[in-house]
Order: C-alpha cells, then structure tokens, then sequence
C-alpha cells in the first residue's frame, strides 16, 4: 500500500489543545515564563563519528521562531552536548539535562539512546524527532516522539533496494554495535523481498579496506549494502569500483552527504539510499527551500544532509506542537504531543499524526508513519524516486 507522499503546501498552523484555564498557582504561571530550554545529545565532534550540521540544522530553525517571537512570545534555548561516541558520556549528558531542567531532547544522533533513555524516561523529559542511530529504542520508548522510522526504517528500506538487483546479495558493515544492528535489520529487508544476503563485517575506522571488499566480492553479489560510518563508506564505495565490481550499492541516505558525493566523484553514481526525511536537493518542496534558506544564513559551509533535515524538520514540529500549550517542563511537553488530533503538515516527511493508536509495525510502536524514501545518485546530485514506502511490507 503506497501512502500520500506529503503536502507541498504553505503549512498550517494548528490549534492543539487549549491554554491552561486562569487561576493556576503563582509557581504554574511562573513555570509558564522565560524560555523554552532545549538540550541536543549527539556525537557532535569525535574522531569516528561526528554530526556538527545537526548542530547548525536546529540552531537555523531556533533563529527563525526566535526571530519571528518565539513560541507564543517564548524565546527558545539550545544546549548542545557533545557524547563524543562514549556511553558514559551520553548519560552523562541526559543527567545534564535533568539536573538544568530542560523541557526536551531535540534532535540528535547519538548511538548510546538505550543508555541515556532511562534518565529522561525518569525525569519525564521527552525526547523528539532524535535519528534512532542505535536503532529501535529511540522508536519504543513512552518519552519519545519520532518524526519519522529513522535508522531502522533506512537499515530496512537498504536491504530491500539491494534485493530489487537479485537474489544474492551482500551488506558490508562496521564492527561496532549501531552498524551491526543496521545491519541485520537490512538483512530482514532483504529477505523480505526475497533475497539471501550475507554479512560482511569490518573494523570501524579502518585505513585499508581493500581485505573487506575482497571477502564481499568473492561471494558475487549482485549487490551490496552498507551499514558504516560515513568517513567508512566513502574508501568502501571507493575500492568497490576499483576493484571492477559494476553492481548496485544501497546504504542508509545519511551516508552519503554533499561532501562525500563530491569526494566519491563518478565512484558514487548510481549508488542507491533510503533516507527518513526526502533528499535536500528536493527544493520542488517549498519547507526544503526554507531549509536550505536557513542553514545557508546559520552557517553557508554546513552540511544539508538527511541528518541535518531530520534535525530541522523535528525542531519544526515541535515548535507546532508546543503552540498554544502552557510549557512548564517534560511533562508539560509530553502532554502536548499527546494533544495532538490533527495531522502537522512538514513537507520533509510524511505529515505527523501523533502517535499512532495501532502502529504500522508492533515492534516500533512510536513511529507515527514506519516509511522511508529511496533516491539516487545521478550526475553527482541525489535524486528522489516517488513516494515514500513501508519497507516493512511484503
């Protein structure tokens, strides 16, 4: 079953719940004052894995309300930590944002959610439209409010492009836990559509590939899926053409940003990707106009990529939610999400429904919508293909 892709035009803004009745104590009124305080957890700057342009994705978006008078006149504020891909570091970091009383976890791509989501789930601090990098705990937990199938919904849309090339069929994936578990979750794509494919897995971080890829072609794919980091997929894209291989290649679309396109050169054409949000090259649509409008006057050199948009499109959203709605803390926040009654229009992304009373996939019951979109690399520029689909579906 396809869906609507998304409505391409001028957002509306929805009434989503009435204002707290008058008469509230002094402490409730005040608590509705001063500013909205957000925090993002993210591998913002590591040596492996870093995602500054998500940085600059929310800080655009944050300008912009601020600019044009906040949420119902409430300035937002925006505290980055930095996990720098540890752990420890990420729950350090949720603990940060009980302790400074922040309103909400905006946005970020962290790999250790299943360690820092119990903190938040405590406190009662919601976390919205975050990337489900570490897979499906991001998609599960009562605290979390997705914009989209994130990673997972990627991981599966991976694999079932890698099978619509044939039976046989390979993913190529890092060492570390994340990778691994996109991985298997591009497996399940791929037999799903039919196909067998087969795990090849490589150190993350690895200067020469070359051993990697000899191991993936031996088993003659007819194509090859990529569950690595970014820094990773551009040597394995790179020693796949040298080596002769003429197949497809599928990987998540955050893989592959701007930057990395243009490294890869001719290497990258015809690589095939599934992101969460529609490619940024797609300025048909006038919210990823605004988008780019945005990140070119926050900071002209960041990346537009599938992460940076998923960023944005979350701060969007939850800027729509939170109008109208007294914000007294994580509670206050979570309570206005389940508000909602009518669909948000984003442009980006399928529009959001809340959360769904019967979810289209039990095991990731937040999703609102468990799709993905596919895309190509022609002529050094990702281009969209149709609507969104469910990779879930048979």
């Amino acid at each position: 079953m396809k869906r609507r892709l998304f409505s391409t035009l001028v957002v509306s803004t929805l009434a989503l719940g009435s204002v707290a009745a008058c008469g509230g104590s002094d402490a409730d009124s005040a608590a509705a004052e001063g500013p909205i305080k957000l925090m993002s957890i993210g591998s913002f700057e590591t040596p492996v894995f870093s995602t500054p342009q998500v940085e600059t994705a929310l800080r655009a978006k944050i300008a912009d309300i601020n600019e044009n008078g906040g949420i119902d006149g409430r300035k937002i504020e925006l505290k980055i930590c930095n996990d720098k891909f540890d752990p420890n570091e990420a729950t350090s970091c949720a603990q940060r944002a009980v302790t400074d009383g922040m309103h909400a976890v905006i946005g970020g791509a962290s790999p250790f959610s299943p360690q820092f989501l119990p903190v938040l789930e405590a406190a009662k601090i919601p976390l919205v439209a975050g990337s489900a990098s570490s897979g499906g705990a991001e998609l599960q937990s009562e605290i979390s409010f997705p914009v989209n199938a994130g990673a997972p919904g990627m991981s599966l849309g991976t694999g079932r492009l890698a099978a619509q090339a044939g039976s046989s069929t390979v993913v190529i994936a890092s060492d570390n836990e994340g990778s691994q578990t996109g991985a298997d979750l591009s497996i399940k794509g791929a037999e799903s559509a039919g196909a067998k494919m087969t795990k090849v897995t490589m150190k993350l971080g690895a200067p020469d590939v070359s051993a990697t890829v000899a191991r993936a072609l031996q088993l003659k794919p007819d194509a090859i899926a990529l569950q690595v980091v970014t820094e990773d997929a551009l040597k394995v894209v790179k020693s796949l053409r040298q080596s002769g291989y003429e197949g497809a290649v599928t990987a998540p679309g955050s893989l592959f940003p701007p930057a990395s396109l243009e490294a890869l050169g001719d290497f990258a054409e015809g690589v095939r990707m599934t992101s969460r949000v529609v490619p940024p090259t797609s300025t048909d649509i006038p919210q990823v106009k605004e988008f780019l409008a945005q990140m070119k006057k926050e900071d002209p050199k960041a990346q537009t990529d599938d992460l940076a948009l998923n960023a944005w499109t979350g701060m969007y959203l939850l800027a729509e939610v939170l109008k109208g709605r007294d914000v007294t803390d994580g509670a206050s926040v979570i309570a206005a999400f389940e508000a909602v009654e009518k669909p948000i229009v984003l442009g980006t992304a399928p529009d959001y429904p809340g959360v769904p009373a019967t979810p289209d996939a039990e095991e990731y019951p937040r999703v609102p919508q468990f799709d993905t979109v596919g895309s190509t690399v022609k002529d050094g520029k990702v281009v969209r293909e149709g609507d969104f689909f469910n990779p879930l579906e048979a």
